[in-house]
């Protein structure tokens, strides 16, 4: 990885990467979730009216496959990580037109008695499969709240976040995230659907989260100590 992307997400916690996924790439994965949505609405559950998500894509579809160690991110992520990374979880969202935001201030890490603010435990990968434009429920953040050692305030309305950014982009971004940054997901208001795929990342000595159960084919792809590792081998967590 560059040094000017290490600087940039030590210093503000992402890392925004347009062009991550071509145009094909973006076919085959709207399509593999348009046949989820369709044939395995079961799997889905809802995170707010009109918000939709599973965990479960892995199971069938294995065109999600290529998000876990994409070409455009993953050295990035090793990078970050200084390789001591392991799979942990894969997930999808669907945002339906003009619903309110399902994910409002939070970060995704707290564990007590370890100083989040000088640590990275868990990092998070957003792939953009629609345009996100700045009214339609984009990802946001407050840059440097990682490093942050107070509270985060309570705001009304999440527009009132002080010195958030709006990560507005075209399909096929992908954004890195330190889990321990202040994030929301905004409003939908620009009148069209959202799509996003989320994977998650942890080290290998940690346990994976346990919602997205591993297709038997990873472990059984596992032919290095690194995916070995990767895939959690020696911790139950293929199904």
């Amino acid at each position: 990885m560059r040094d000017s992307d290490r600087y940039q997400f030590e210093t503000n916690g992402y890392l925004t990467l347009e062009g991550a996924l071509s145009k094909d790439q973006l076919v085959d994965l709207n399509q593999a979730l348009d046949r989820e949505f369709s044939d395995r609405r079961d799997t889905f559950y809802s995170r707010s009216d009109g918000t939709h998500q599973s965990v479960r894509l892995l199971e069938i579809e294995e065109a999600f496959d290529e998000l876990i160690m994409h070409t455009a991110t993953f050295d990035i992520l090793k990078g970050l990580m200084d390789e001591d990374i392991a799979f942990s979880e894969l997930s999808a969202l669907i945002k339906e037109p003009g619903t309110d935001s399902h994910a409002p201030w939070h970060k995704d890490i707290g564990y007590d008695g370890i100083p989040l603010n000088q640590s990275l435990l868990l990092i998070s990968c957003i792939y953009y499969l629609s345009d996100v434009p700045d009214n339609g429920a984009c990802f946001s953040v407050v840059p440097g709240s990682h490093r942050f050692d107070r509270e985060r305030p309570e705001v009304k309305n999440l527009e009132d976040m002080p010195g958030h950014t709006r990560l507005s982009a075209p399909a096929g971004t992908a954004i890195i995230f330190n889990a321990n940054l202040w994030h929301a997901a905004m409003h939908e208001r620009s009148g069209h659907e959202r799509r996003t795929v989320h994977v998650y990342y942890c080290h290998p000595w940690m346990k994976p989260s346990g919602h997205t159960l591993f297709p038997q084919r990873f472990l059984d792809s596992a032919d290095t100590p690194f995916l070995k590792k990767f895939y959690h081998e020696n911790r139950g967590a293929a199904k």
